[in-house]
């Protein structure tokens, strides 16, 4: 079973379980990878998590029940899974912008999230340069928050020194971001830190990898052309559904070699750790 068919048995486990429980065992199976790994991927591909896509879809189907039966408001709510009928009617409302009693009193307009489907679509006519390595086990000292995204554990370490004391350690080791994985509310783990191979250093975290293989993907451009994003798109969209390689269930690697905001210009390289 390729990746495009995996993935879409996904979507047809979750469709099937929106009133019950969404097992990530069943979906590690599924996919033959771990659940974190499914998860980082998911979340680069579609831009929600899992989590918010299960959530999307119960209050889509759950609008439905509530504008064509005459159900009570409190077994809609406990047939997708909500404990009372006062978390049913904040969600209901976070999504639609109305309560389920005024939905079936009136005309309010309601949001339609529809299932995923995913295809193959014409990609990769411009090549992708990447190299594989493998590296002996390596740390990673810095500051790791989980924030609404992993930009937010930049503002933490600049706000706090870290970056700076980094900086002064003069190691002539680039910047990192390191993503631990998504939230179900879609946070992210991250840590921003510099490779080093000395002792702990006060008040500063560290992360040590085992041996393992990388795969290395490059890209340059300018800052404008979102080089860090459009990577990722390619690595997730292009390259590792067609490839060999599986992603390992360890933290991936951003590497800022040059970050020139007054040139505005970038060179970055993108880690995947691989079985």
């Amino acid at each position: 079973m390729d990746w495009t068919n995996r993935i879409n048995a996904v979507v047809d486990y979750v469709e099937a379980n929106l009133r019950g429980e969404i097992d990530p065992g069943e979906i590690s199976r599924i996919m033959a990878c771990p659940y974190n790994v499914f998860q980082r991927s998911f979340v680069q591909i579609t831009g929600i998590t899992l989590g918010e896509y299960v959530r999307r879809r119960k209050l889509t189907c759950a609008a439905v029940d509530v504008k064509n039966t005459e159900d009570k408001l409190i077994d809609i709510a406990m047939k997708y899974g909500y404990e009372s009928s006062d978390a049913f009617t904040v969600a209901f409302k976070r999504l639609h912008d109305a309560a389920p009693a005024a939905v079936r009193k009136g005309t309010a307009e309601l949001k339609f999230h529809a299932r995923l489907h995913f295809t193959l679509t014409v990609k990769g006519v411009s090549e992708m340069n990447y190299h594989v390595v493998e590296r002996e086990p390596f740390t990673v000292i810095g500051r790791r928050r989980t924030t609404p995204d992993g930009g937010g554990t930049w503002g933490v370490a600049r706000e706090d020194g870290s970056i700076e004391q980094m900086t002064k350690m003069e190691t002539g080791n680039p910047f990192l971001g390191l993503c631990f994985g998504f939230g179900e509310d879609g946070s992210n783990d991250y840590m921003v830190g510099i490779e080093y191979g000395g002792d702990a250093v006060e008040g500063l975290e560290s992360y040590t990898y085992p041996a393992s293989k990388w795969l290395v993907f490059a890209d340059e451009g300018a800052l404008d052309q979102n080089v860090l994003g459009r990577t990722w798109d390619r690595i997730y969209g292009e390259f590792l559904p067609q490839s060999e390689y599986k992603q390992a269930d360890l933290p991936t690697i951003e590497s800022y070699l040059v970050w020139d905001n007054e040139k505005k210009f970038c060179k970055i390289e993108v880690r995947i750790p691989v079985e």
